[in-house]
C-alpha cells in the first residue's frame, strides 16, 4: 500500500516578490509591471501583504521573468526597495530587540515564519562590518542551479544594514555544495560588508592636533620659524576638530537613520494588522491564503471553521480550504482536529480517501488544511432524497468504503466518525462527458493515530456521532479498528432500512451475559428492521453491529471479503 505525507511547504516571503515589482514601478513604469504580474498568474493584492507567504516556485518564476524584462543585475539593485515604507514591514521579526546589523543577521533564521523550515540559516561571523554565514536548502535543488534565487537572498541579506542607517552591504554568494549531512541538502556561503564611520579620521585629527601644539611651541622658542609653524599649527588644530566634527556626526546619522527606520517599520507593521483584522472578520474571498490559494466563495461552515472553494493561483487548479474560525484559531483542541486530520489523511492515502494537498499555519496562527475539491452529494444528502437504497446500489459503495478503511487501519489510523455525512458520493465527468461515481472517505478530524496520539478528549469522554459509535466508543474509552466496522455497520443498516440501528446500552458488551434480555431485544429490533433485506445482507450487518468487539469482523479486509463473496454468489445466481 502507497503511504503519503503531506507535502511540507516551500515559501518565502511576499517581500522578495514585492521588491521586484517596485523596481519595475520605479524603472519601468506601471504598464511594464502589471504586464510582469500577468506572466506569474499575480496581482498586486497577492502581494500587497509582504509578510504573508508566497510559494518559493512563484519567486523563481517572477525572477525569471523580471531579468527577461532587465538583467540579472537588476536584482541586487532591488534591494533599496526592502527599505519603502510599502515593504518594510518585513522586518519586524529582525527588527524586535536587534540593535545592531549583526544582531538582525543573527535573526535571518525566523524571517520566513514556519514556511523557513526548507532553508536554514548559519551564522560562521559577524563583527562590526562583516557577516558571513551558510544558507541550508531542503527544497528542490533545480530552482537553484540558474543563480536567481542566490541572487534574491543576495540582494534580501545587503539591505539588512541599511536598516540601522548603514549604507546597503556588498554582498558575495559563494558556490553551492551538497551537504554530507543531509541528502538532497545544499549549502551556499554568503559574506556581506558594509562601510561604517571610522574613528582613524577622529585619531588621526587628534594626532595633528598634538603636533600643532608642539609647533606653537617651536614657534615660541624659535621666532624665525613662528611664521610657517603658526600655519602648520593652525592647519592641524582645524583638522583635527574637522575630523571630529565629520566622526560625530557620520554617527548621527547613522542613528538617525537607524530610528527612522525602525519608526518605518513599526508603522508599517500596525497598517498590516489593522488589515489584517479585518480580513479576519470575514472578508476573505478573493484574498490569497497561504501565499497559494485564491478563495473563490464558502461552500461550508461548522462550530471551529470554514471550508471554502479556492483555486491555486499557479496552476488554477480547484480546492477546498478548511481554516479554522478567527476565536478558535488558536484554541489547542480546535487546532490540533486540524493537524490531526491532515496528518491521518497524509498517511492513509488511497483512491477513496479524500486527497489532502497541503496544511499549516497562517502567519496570524490560524491552521488550515487544503484538500481535493470534490463535486458531488453525501450518502447523507442522498439518503435524505431517497431514505433507502436497494441492496444492488449499496454493495458497490460498501466494497469501496472497506478497501478505504483497510488503507486507513493499515496505516495506523482509526477515523472514528464512519456515518454517511462523511461518505462522499464524488461524481466525476470524463472527457467524453460520461459521468460515473466514486466514493471518498472525508473528515478525520476526530481520527486517532495509534503511534502519535494527542489526546483530545479525557477517558468517559466519548468522541463522534450519536446513533453511529460503537459501543465501546460511546463509554469512551479506547477503540481500535473494530470500532469503525461497527460504524460502518450502523451507516448499511441506515442505508437498507432508512434510520441508523437501536442503540446498544452503555456497557453491554462488557456484560452480555447479565444483559441477555436487553440483547436479545435489540437483536429482535435488528432482525426485524431488515427482514426486507436479503438474507446475505442481513447476515453481514448484524454480525458488524455486534456490542462485543471479538464477535465483529476483525478487520476491514475481512468484512470486504465477506462482501466479495457476497457478490460472487448474486452474479452465480444470475447465471
Amino acid at each position: 500500500m502507497q503511504q503519503r505525507q503531506p507535502p511540507r511547504s516551500s515559501h518565502v516571503s511576499a517581500a522578495m516578490l514585492k521588491v521586484l515589482l517596485l523596481y519595475l514601478d520605479a524603472e519601468k513604469g506601471a504598464v511594464a509591471a502589471d504586464a510582469w504580474l500577468r506572466t506569474i498568474r499575480t496581482v498586486r493584492a497577492d502581494i500587497e501583504d509582504e509578510t504573508h507567504p508566497i510559494p518559493r516556485s512563484t519567486l523563481h518564476a517572477g525572477l525569471r521573468s523580471f531579468v527577461d524584462a532587465t538583467s540579472r543585475s537588476a536584482v541586487m539593485a532591488s534591494a533599496r526597495y526592502f527599505l519603502a515604507k510599502s515593504c518594510c514591514g518585513f522586518w519586524s521579526r529582525v527588527m524586535r530587540g536587534a540593535g545592531t546589523p549583526c544582531d538582525a543577521y543573527a535573526k535571518l533564521d525566523g524571517m520566513h515564519g514556519e514556511y523557513g523550515r526548507t532553508m536554514r540559516w548559519e551564522i560562521l561571523e559577524a563583527h562590526d562590518g562583516v557577516w558571513r554565514g551558510k544558507v541550508h536548502l531542503r527544497h528542490d535543488p533545480e530552482v537553484e542551479k540558474d543563480g536567481l534565487l542566490s541572487l534574491s537572498r543576495a540582494s534580501m541579506i545587503s539591505a539588512v544594514p541599511a536598516l540601522f542607517g548603514y549604507e546597503l552591504a556588498h554582498v558575495v554568494v559563494k558556490a553551492s555544495l551538497a551537504s554530507t549531512d543531509e541528502p538532497g541538502e545544499v549549502v551556499q556561503e554568503l559574506e556581506s560588508r558594509w562601510p561604517r564611520p571610522s574613528a582613524l579620521r577622529g585619531v588621526a585629527g587628534a594626532a595633528l592636533a598634538g603636533c600643532g601644539v608642539a609647533a606653537l611651541g617651536d614657534a615660541i622658542a624659535h621666532p624665525m620659524l613662528s611664521r610657517a609653524l603658526a600655519f602648520v599649527a593652525v592647519g592641524a588644530i582645524g583638522g583635527a576638530t574637522g575630523g571630529a566634527i565629520a566622526h560625530r556626526e557620520s554617527l548621527r546619522r547613522v542613528h538617525s537613520g537607524g530610528q527612522a527606520m525602525r519608526v518605518r517599520v513599526l508603522e508599517r507593521n500596525l497598517a498590516l494588522q489593522e488589515s489584517r483584522s479585518r480580513v479576519a472578520t470575514g472578508q476573505v474571498v478573493g484574498s490569497i491564503v497561504a501565499g497559494e490559494y485564491r478563495i473563490m466563495k464558502p461552500m461550508g461552515a461548522g462550530a471551529s471553521g470554514v471550508i471554502y472553494e479556492a483555486r491555486r493561483v499557479r496552476d488554477d487548479l480547484p480546492v477546498a480550504i478548511k481554516l479554522l474560525r478567527a476565536a478558535a484559531a488558536h484554541e489547542s483542541v480546535a487546532s490540533d482536529r486540524l493537524r490531526r486530520e491532515a496528518e491521518a489523511l497524509g498517511l492513509a492515502w488511497h483512491p477513496n480517501v479524500v486527497e489532502v494537498i497541503d496544511h499549516g499555519h497562517l502567519p496570524d496562527g490560524t491552521a488550515y488544511l487544503v484538500m481535493e475539491l470534490l463535486a458531488g452529494e453525501s450518502l447523507a444528502t442522498r439518503l435524505q432524497q431517497r431514505r433507502t437504497l436497494t441492496a444492488k446500489e449499496l454493495l458497490p459503495i460498501a466494497r469501496d468504503v472497506c478497501d478505504a478503511l483497510a488503507a486507513v487501519h493499515a496505516a495506523g489510523v482509526i477515523h472514528r466518525d464512519i456515518k454517511p455525512a462523511n461518505i462522499f458520493m464524488e461524481r466525476i465527468i470524463d472527457d467524453r462527458g460520461s459521468t460515473s461515481e466514486r466514493v471518498k472517505i472525508v473528515d478525520f478530524g476526530i481520527a486517532r493515530i495509534e503511534w502519535d496520539e494527542t489526546r483530545i478528549t479525557t477517558v468517559g469522554s466519548p468522541v463522534g456521532t450519536p446513533g453511529y459509535m460503537s459501543p465501546e466508543q460511546e463509554t469512551g474509552i479506547e477503540v481500535d479498528a473494530r470500532s469503525d466496522i461497527y460504524s460502518f455497520g450502523a451507516a448499511l443498516y441506515e442505508c437498507l432500512v432508512g434510520e441508523p440501528p437501536p442503540p446498544t446500552p452503555s456497557g453491554l458488551w462488557l456484560v452480555a451475559s447479565e444483559n441477555a434480555s436487553v440483547a436479545g431485544s435489540r437483536d429482535t429490533q435488528i432482525r426485524s428492521a431488515l427482514r426486507d433485506a436479503p438474507h446475505d445482507w442481513r447476515v453481514i450487518i448484524e454480525r458488524a453491529l455486534m456490542p462485543n468487539p471479538d464477535d465483529r469482523y476483525p478487520d476491514a479486509r475481512a468484512f470486504a471479503k465477506a462482501l466479495r463473496d457476497l457478490d460472487a454468489r448474486a452474479q452465480v445466481a444470475l447465471r
